[in-house]
């Protein structure tokens, strides 16, 4: 396990709610995790992966469950059926909780006075015990977990991917260090983060983004350095007509300036502009747009909430021969549209998979599907593109065969 560095992001995970926050050390000030409010500063030094207990808006270390919490490995026998739940099995009252909370009694004594108090615990079979020690335990008893920041914590946590869809397309688009990918994406920058991530320094990542500012909230919470995030490149979607056009003068900014124009205007009475920010300007991206006009790039990522055929029909000459192309979307029609246009293009391997998960519960005796569960994620078109002709090696320019002359033959009869 890693050192918490100064200047380091790190995630704190409460065990009773789940909730995690990303959080920069040194901070200065307290730290939020509902319920609980706590001084992080004091973890520079320590370890990820350690357990923490808030005593007095401090974090102090736990180095183990002061309760059993063995799960059993088979049934023993016993039934539930004569237990009343009517709350007559617990001696304490809640008055007697609140007292012992008051007084500083940490949570690990609360739940053991609970048990010692409890004239049904005995009773309970093996897994009924496990059940309620794991409930009272999150309950009296709420720690504060540091982990570590990375693509899978929050890909299981706070993004729109799950584990399974985000490891499937990064797996087909087939990204290495010092290689060029274009990534097409709305919301967040997690697609983003893990493609640059395995990209490297040495490599470039061109994000297209919609709104009026590139998302870089994991790229700072996965804390690259300046020299990867000078590799990161963004380029609004607007724009990307400008890449058909070939001429930037040529582009028609009548929308923009119709923006403009609509901004100088008076406004009626009781109604407010919705939006004082300046526009976007190209000029801010000129040299991403050159990067995309004369660069070949070895993999193509689109995912967003729109129809990506658009998007994939601009950006298709930008992708090198050979190189792979991944399309996330949520609806069938949409993918198939897309898969009919790279197959007239011209690709290998063409695939549309729909990405169907179902999450288990694995314990012993205790095996079963969950309850609640998000079975479809979408579907996930990945294909290799192809151009045909006849090419040098390491060139990615057709060869043209020079035309050769006929050749005439004499049929004067030999004298």
């Amino acid at each position: 396990m890693s050192i918490i560095k100064s200047n380091q992001h790190v995630v704190f995970l409460n065990s009773k709610t789940g909730e995690q926050k990303c959080v920069r050390l040194p901070r200065h000030t307290d730290v939020f995790i509902k319920p609980l409010s706590f001084q992080p500063d004091s973890l520079i030094g320590e370890r990820f992966g350690q357990t923490y207990q808030v005593v007095k808006r401090q974090l102090v270390k736990v180095d183990g469950s002061p309760v059993s919490l063995n799960e059993p490995r088979e049934h023993c026998g016993k039934t539930n059926e004569f237990i009343k739940d009517d709350g007559s099995t617990q001696i304490l009252s809640q008055n007697d909780i609140e007292e012992m909370k008051a007084k500083g009694v940490a949570g690990g004594e609360i739940v053991k006075t609970l048990v010692e108090n409890s004239t049904s615990f005995n009773v309970k079979t093996e897994f009924s015990k496990a059940k309620w020690l794991k409930k009272k335990i999150s309950k009296h008893q709420p720690n504060v977990i540091v982990r570590k920041p990375s693509i899978r914590l929050f890909s299981t946590s706070s993004s729109k991917f799950r584990s399974d869809i985000l490891a499937k397309m990064i797996n087909n688009v087939n990204v290495w260090p010092g290689s060029k990918a274009i990534v097409v994406e709305t919301k967040d920058d997690l697609l983003t983060s893990a493609i640059a991530q395995r990209a490297g320094e040495t490599g470039t990542v061109v994000q297209i983004f919609e709104q009026r500012l590139p998302h870089i909230m994991y790229c700072k919470w996965l804390d690259f350095s300046e020299k990867h995030l000078s590799s990161l490149k963004y380029y609004p979607v607007k724009f990307l007509g400008k890449l058909k056009l070939g001429n930037q003068e040529d582009f028609d900014d009548g929308g923009e300036n119709r923006e403009e124009e609509s901004g100088d205007q008076a406004q009626p009475l009781g109604k407010r502009k919705r939006d004082n920010k300046p526009p976007i300007k190209f000029e801010e991206f000129s040299k991403t747009f050159e990067l995309l006009s004369t660069t070949k790039f070895d993999s193509l990522v689109v995912s967003a909430f729109y129809d990506p055929f658009p998007v994939l029909e601009l950006l298709w000459d930008s992708l090198r021969p050979s190189g792979n192309l991944v399309v996330h979307t949520e609806y069938l029609s949409v993918v198939l549209q897309c898969a009919n246009f790279v197959n007239a293009q011209g690709c290998s391997e063409l695939s549309v998979v729909d990405q169907w998960f179902r999450e288990i519960q694995v314990l012993s005796g205790r095996t079963h599907p969950d309850m609640r569960m998000q079975t479809g994620g979408g579907f996930i078109l990945s294909c290799t593109k192809l151009c045909g002709g006849m090419y040098e090696h390491g060139s990615d320019v057709p060869v043209v065969e020079e035309a050769q002359e006929p050749v005439t033959t004499n049929h004067n009869s030999m004298e």
